[in-house]
């Protein structure tokens, strides 16, 4: 870690006897200006909001939470006990979260959790995680009043908002509280970065409201404080999804998969995961191409957004195979009803659910991870990885570039640029034990070597919790002493 990490937690005023910070006049108007833009955009907004819920068949779940109605939720927060707020957007901030969370809990064990979402999805993940946060609901809408509502409820000392979840008015009203406000495992992606730039006043008075920010890598430190941080206030601590939990799959369980398959236990099985729009179209045209050199070769497909999977189905019949959808398996209490016996009729597995992929990378041989063909930014390709499988991912990797870079120099992953070497490099491996093995050695002590953000994270947050309760701290944390 480089010097910064000498940063210390500052005492900030205490909010749950009211009190607030002066704003200087600066500030108060970009806050001013910010939100006549947000009413002017209110009527385009709520547009969106009905043209996804009537048009693109998907729900506002939590719409009442959204609107700052929460109290049913609460009560789990009720008492003295000092409170951390965690906000993370969808599944993939959740599963980075929950080992900041764990570690959390052992240092200070009082502290109560609250957890919020935007998505559905990330929900779910902070259900089948078992986090038991002390409250969980959705993230309301970033509209004054409504987060006020919101602090008011979960009355939180620090605040910790994942990667990206910068609101403009939760970060002011929070910073008018005293709540000091954290941001794990921070990154800033190329596109974002060349958007901010030219927002800059703006992201300043955003990131003034930041107590510290803990960022993925140096480059995104740097663009933090590009952006207005404050360079005592940001430092580079690492990527928390390296400390993600990655369990060892059973043998057994991987044979009962493939067995719900239909796949028999020594085929080679190429799995497309995380996919998007576009992307399962040239899988399927790689797996084609792919079977004629490896006639027994067996695909698995797992649309990162599981309602897709009729349209994934759709395409897999388009290309002349049958379809495995494990969504409709998992509802008829046994096997796809649809999908033929198993035979030598060829079918494709739709893996449309959530919860399952990590376990389901067990199975595969080679692994494809999706939105990264087109253009989307990329997913996290760590879960391959850490079963020890060669990773291939596209050229749009910008969400997660740090960790495509390590995987690329260490050897345990592949960038491909298009149909033609996603089928090249697949057939390459499949023919090549040597290298598969080589990776599946590789991959799990990957992981290992570049651990231990979650814990660094962690220690800031407590950091920040006791400046807010100095009864908190051991005796041996007594003094002005600086961290190493």
């Amino acid at each position: 870690m480089n010097g910064r990490l000498l940063w210390k937690a500052r005492r900030r005023p205490m909010h749950r006897n009211g009190g607030g910070n002066h704003r200087p006049v600066s500030t108060t108007l970009i806050w001013l200006v910010y939100n006549l833009i947000l009413v002017l955009l209110l009527p385009l907004i709520a547009i969106v909001l009905l043209w996804r819920m009537f048009v693109r068949s998907k729900t506002l779940a939590g719409f009442n939470q959204r609107m700052g109605v929460i109290g049913e939720q609460m009560e789990g927060l009720e008492g003295e006990d000092p409170v951390i707020w965690v906000h993370a957007v969808s599944a993939g901030e959740v599963a980075a979260v929950v080992p900041i969370i764990q570690r959390i809990r052992v240092s200070e064990p009082i502290a109560r959790i609250a957890l919020s979402t935007v998505t559905g999805t990330g929900r779910e993940m902070a259900v089948s995680r078992e986090i038991d946060p002390e409250a969980l609901f959705y993230f309301p809408f970033d509209v004054p009043g409504v987060v006020d509502r919101v602090l008011d409820a979960v009355r939180p000392d620090v605040m910790v908002l994942v990667e990206t979840e910068i609101w403009p008015n939760m970060l002011h009203a929070a910073a008018a509280r005293g709540v000091s406000v954290l941001i794990v495992n921070g990154r800033v992606s190329d596109r974002s970065f060349r958007r901010a730039r030219l927002l800059r006043p703006l992201f300043r008075w955003m990131l003034s409201n930041v107590e510290l920010i803990c960022a993925q890598s140096q480059e995104d430190a740097d663009r933090f404080i590009a952006l207005g941080a404050q360079p005592g206030r940001v430092i580079a601590t690492g990527n928390t999804k390296f400390d993600e939990p990655f369990p060892p799959v059973p043998e057994s369980e991987v044979g009962k998969y493939l067995h719900d398959f239909g796949f028999m236990r020594d085929d080679p099985i190429l799995l497309a995961a995380s996919t998007h729009e576009g992307e399962e179209e040239l899988v399927l045209q790689a797996f084609t191409r792919l079977r004629v050199t490896h006639p027994r070769l067996q695909l698995v497909i797992a649309p990162r957004h599981p309602e897709r999977g009729a349209r994934v189905e759709a395409l897999v019949k388009e290309h002349g195979y049958a379809a495995y959808r494990r969504s409709r398996a998992l509802e008829s209490g046994g096997a796809d009803p649809l999908a033929p016996e198993r035979g030598p009729q060829m079918r494709v597995a739709i893996l449309d659910t959530i919860g399952e992929l990590a376990h389901v990378y067990a199975t595969a041989t080679v692994a494809f991870v999706g939105n990264s063909l087109v253009q989307g930014g990329g997913h996290n390709i760590l879960q391959a990885i850490a079963q020890g499988k060669p990773a291939l991912f596209g050229p749009h990797m910008q969400n997660f570039r740090d960790i495509a870079a390590i995987c690329l120099r260490e050897q345990v992953g592949i960038e491909v640029a298009n149909l033609d070497e996603l089928t090249a490099e697949t057939d390459r491996l499949l023919k090549s034990e040597g290298d598969i093995a080589l990776i599946a050695a590789r991959g799990p002590a990957v992981i290992e070597k570049y651990s231990g953000a979650s814990q660094r994270n962690a220690e800031r947050a407590v950091e920040l919790l006791e400046a807010h309760h100095p009864d908190l701290r051991s005796p041996g944390d007594a003094g002005d002493g600086q961290e190493g």
